[in-house]
């Protein structure tokens, strides 16, 4: 499958790694899948032919031209097109779509009184939300390249949301987005770049370490240190192969004390120098 991103500035702050947050497009042939799917509440909305959301074992959803989900995938979930399709992919930015209060009560999606789900209720799209898939559709292949596009776009759709679709019907699509799990994801995400120490962290965050290390380890399925550790790696090798900063500047942006301390870093993470990773193919 392939992804059109709306914003493609690497080194905004709306990236998570080499991922853009905000509105993608994404087309597909039959039997293609995408695997790497961040943990982060998503929405898809199919403008045309058939997608199936994989979660687990026999948890699977179809959703067809015409109609929109939002869900949060887990490690080992994918999507699989199962006709040629296009659609919408919306990386939702901050803590969740801004909804009237008095329209749709989230705080009864931050105390559910049952587990949330993986994915939300399937509905179809009405035609003030397939305007909005389309206005994005050719922002997106005019090449325009806004942050600030996404923020406002995001608004709107929720302004229409509310407006156009009964509560009753529209808590049980938007439930995914607000789980507890999801939202310390973000907040860790929020951090990440600053490299911070997993005590300082947890303080941010304004948790104790024990519980800041409890919900990391059910989050992100392993332990702080070693998350961070490779986080860094990744930001290491992406800032030398694709730009051409100098190990001084790269040092300073990844928090290095010294530039000796991030070439024994690499070394010791990967077995090369910086300079031979700068050789090495993408």
């Amino acid at each position: 499958m392939k992804f059109y991103n709306l914003n493609k500035h690497r080194q905004c702050p709306n990236y998570i790694g080499s991922k853009a947050m905000g509105f993608a497009l994404l087309t597909g042939m039959r039997g293609e899948r995408v695997e790497d799917i961040l943990p982060v509440p998503l929405m898809i909305f199919v403008m045309s032919g058939k997608i199936k959301l994989c979660f687990r074992k026999n948890v699977e959803t179809v959703v067809k031209a015409g109609e929109m989900v939002a869900a949060v995938f887990a490690k080992d979930s994918y999507v699989a097109a199962m006709e040629d399709s296009v659609c919408m992919r919306l990386y939702i930015q901050g803590d969740g779509l801004d909804f009237c209060h008095r329209i749709v009560n989230t705080d009864l999606l931050l105390n559910p009184s049952e587990p949330p789900k993986e994915q939300g209720k399937v509905l179809p799209m009405n035609p003030e939300i397939l305007a909005i898939m389309r206005q994005m559709t050719g922002y997106i292949t005019d090449g325009l390249m806004c942050c600030n596009v996404h923020a406002m776009k995001q608004q709107e759709l929720a302004a229409v949301l509310q407006a156009y679709y009964r509560p009753e019907d529209l808590l049980p699509f938007i439930a995914p987005i607000y789980d507890p799990n999801v939202r310390f994801y973000n907040d860790v995400m929020k951090l990440a770049g600053q490299y911070l120490p997993v005590q300082e962290m947890a303080s941010q965050l304004n948790m104790s370490y024990p519980t800041f290390i409890r919900h990391f380890r059910m989050v992100f399925k392993e332990t702080p240190q070693t998350w961070l550790s490779k986080n860094r790696m990744k930001q290491l090798r992406d800032l030398l192969q694709h730009t051409a900063r100098t190990d001084q500047e790269i040092a300073d942006e990844l928090k290095f004390s010294t530039v000796q301390n991030m070439r024994a870093f690499c070394k010791t993470r990967c077995g090369l120098t910086p300079t031979q990773l700068r050789e090495q193919e993408p």
